[in-house]
């Protein structure tokens, strides 16, 4: 950020006059030009004569040259000629630029850079493709990503979250709420010690997620036991879908969304365990940079994302079994990426 800020043709001493120039004095002398008089410019810009005489002045003083003709009649020098003609150039330039940054806050065109949580792959996918479908003027960059990312310093305009935000003075679209349960294959649980209580998952081959750790989620009480204790796991995993995989495999428990797990029940492939103990939900959000301004596209993408959400996930999101080939004995593919 601090390279893209200093990069400039400008050099260093180019820079300051820059900064010394009063932009604001030259607009001023302008609207004066165009009204025929100080008087007159007083009268339409609500400013004291002294005020304009005093910033004329100044102006003059800096460019080194007398600007008007201070006669019955108001009239440029050769000098204040040529100023008028860039002061005009910088008026346009300026309502351009209004008008370009009016059009990317008001427009769906333009484009739109997203991250997101690689584990929300069954729902994000689909917003992709219908936020494409339906403004096909957006030019959509979308990375996935196991890590936790701050809009505020890298190059997204939003960023899709699971787990805790980490920023608290982001602006947060909450998307849903999405209960979770802890899940094994019946093989692991054939050959593993019985499951009565959360506790009892201390005694077993856990599979976790390290913002699951940091939630606290994977840690116990014991009965007559003084202090909390921690599962060790037997794997620590970047993203619940990797989770669900290794799971499936037979390595052990995940805590799993219900939702990227219902095939999985049904086909007799994973079991629910601990289906009494009440693990706070997964909250999928978006941050962003700025509540006030944020540009139409944006407010269009996260309201696409909301809906999925509620429709669910991909309904024709297959979720193979790790072992799955395909022929030839290549790795079958997930469904839709």
């Amino acid at each position: 950020m601090q390279e893209r800020l200093h990069r400039s043709g400008t050099p260093p001493s180019g820079r300051r006059e820059l900064a010394d120039l009063d932009v604001n004095s030259m607009l001023l002398f302008y609207e004066v030009v165009n009204s025929g008089s100080i008087n007159q410019a007083t009268s339409l810009l609500g400013v004291p004569k002294s005020t304009i005489s005093r910033k004329l002045r100044r102006l003059e003083q800096h460019v080194g040259s007398v600007l008007l003709k201070r006669g019955q009649q108001l009239a440029m020098t050769a000098s204040g000629e040529i100023l008028y003609q860039h002061c005009e150039k910088i008026l346009l330039e300026a309502q351009s630029a209004r008008a370009a940054l009016s059009d990317m806050q008001t427009e769906l065109s333009g484009r739109l850079r997203v991250a997101t949580a690689y584990g929300l792959a069954p729902w994000i996918h689909q917003a992709v493709a219908a936020f494409a479908m339906k403004y096909p003027r957006v030019e959509l960059v979308v990375d996935q990503t196991h890590r936790w990312i701050d809009v505020s310093e890298e190059p997204y305009d939003l960023v899709i979250h699971l787990g805790q935000i980490r920023n608290e003075h982001l602006p947060v679209r909450r998307f849903t709420e999405l209960a979770r349960g802890v899940y094994a294959s019946p093989e692991y649980l054939r050959t593993s010690p019985p499951l009565k209580a959360p506790s009892d998952l201390l005694r077993h081959s856990c599979l976790v997620t390290s913002w699951q750790l940091d939630d606290g989620l994977w840690s116990f009480r014991e009965p007559l036991a003084k202090g909390v204790s921690t599962v060790k796991p037997r794997a620590r995993l970047s993203d619940i879908l990797i989770a669900r995989d290794v799971a499936l495999a037979g390595v052990g428990i995940a805590m799993l969304p219900h939702a990227i797990c219902g095939q999985d029940v049904a086909s007799g492939r994973l079991v629910e365990v601990l289906n009494t103990w009440h693990i706070p939900p997964l909250t999928p959000s978006a941050t962003y940079l700025e509540r006030r301004y944020t540009p139409l596209r944006v407010r269009a993408f996260l309201d696409t994302v909301a809906a999925q959400f509620k429709q669910g996930p991909l309904s024709n999101w297959e979720f193979p079994t790790p072992t799955a080939r395909e022929p030839g004995g290549a790795p079958a593919r997930r469904s839709g990426g």
